[in-house]
């Protein structure tokens, strides 16, 4: 009997239908718990001269991203040019936008460089550069945390450590998990060698990262760096509402809200994400309206970028679509002969 309810428990976690649900009572009450009028009136105020220096910022911090994933990749000897980069993590960006699982975009990255690295290779940079930019993220939340010591207390500065240690583990595993992988290589038993055959090109990848240090240090500086200068965004975009507010508040808040991501019974995190940074922005001190309208900046932070990621992914789909008719009318012509 407990093993059903369990199952039937997990059954109804994964349903898409409790997804969406979650996902609307979690707008309704966040709709319900600041006055709209007023975050309109805020939006609509907003200093467009701090609004624009934001975006600008955000776009740098992008362009770290890209570079952050491109060391790792040309790095480890794949001569891929950086056009070619920026054009599918822009594309990438715009397909993360519009899917409300929030990995279409890598899977997007992970077929295109895929295809001219292999799986193990795409899959590893994609999941070295996550991993860069979160050991940024959280180095710059002990920071903020420190600064912050007065209000979050011993808990918050330990919970913002323990952040960061559990992120050195996760490198410690990543970049010797070949020397587990390879043992199951010849191995009698079927099972772990298909095992090794799956893992071994993205642990493999790793091994490569472990093999030059000087490209795994570019990358997590790239990746800290770049979460500074969206921090640094971020206090441009609370400035443009009237917000006082230092980067070392985002720097505590912002990855708190990304935990709501991880609730399955919400698309993305959409609405609770929101709520909690409203929760904590009003725990500092801001009136709940201004912090909706912040919530919402955060939001829409990435979307003329993604815009941009659209413009791509459409001209790439009209040159396909252009070869693929190139390459099929010489065929009918014959055909036809």
């Amino acid at each position: 009997m407990n093993h059903a309810v369990r199952r039937s428990f997990a059954i109804a976690m994964r349903s898409p239908l409790l997804r969406i649900v979650g996902t609307v009572l979690g707008v309704v009450i966040l709709l319900h718990s600041v006055n709209m009028g007023r975050v309109a009136h805020g939006l609509r105020d907003a200093n467009a001269g701090w609004a624009v220096a934001g975006l600008i910022l955000t776009g740098l911090s992008l362009l770290a991203s890209i570079l952050e994933w491109g060391v790792l990749l040309r790095g480890t000897g794949h001569a891929l040019s950086w056009r070619a980069l920026a054009s599918w993590y822009f594309q990438g960006l715009f397909v993360g936008q519009v899917l409300p699982a929030g990995v279409g975009g890598d899977a997007l990255r992970a077929v295109e460089v895929g295809r001219v690295t292999g799986a193990g290779s795409a899959l590893a940079s994609l999941a070295g550069s996550r991993m860069a930019g979160t050991l940024g993220m959280a180095l710059w939340g002990v920071a903020g945390a420190v600064l912050l010591r007065a209000s979050l207390g011993p808990a918050g500065v330990a919970g913002a450590c323990i952040f960061v240690v559990v992120m050195g583990v996760a490198w410690f595993l990543a970049l010797a998990a070949d020397q587990v992988v390879r043992r199951m290589r010849g191995h009698r038993c079927p099972v772990r060698r298909r095992i090794f055959a799956v893992l071994n090109p993205f642990t493999g990848a790793f091994r490569a990262y472990r093999r030059r240090p000087h490209v795994l240090v570019q990358s997590i500086l790239v990746g800290a760096a770049g979460w500074g200068v969206n921090l640094c965004a971020l206090g441009f975009f609370a400035r443009a509402l009237g917000i006082e507010a230092n980067w070392s508040l985002f720097a505590v808040a912002i990855p708190v809200t990304l935990l709501a991501t991880l609730a399955p019974f919400s698309l993305n995190g959409l609405g609770l994400r929101e709520g909690v940074l409203v929760g904590l922005l009003a725990h500092a001190g801001v009136s709940s309206s201004h912090a909706g309208a912040l919530a919402i900046f955060v939001d829409l932070q990435m979307v003329p970028f993604a815009l941009f990621g659209a413009v791509l992914w459409m001209r790439r789909r009209q040159r396909r679509a252009q070869t693929a008719a190139t390459t099929t009318a010489p065929g009918m012509a014959t055909a036809a002969t």
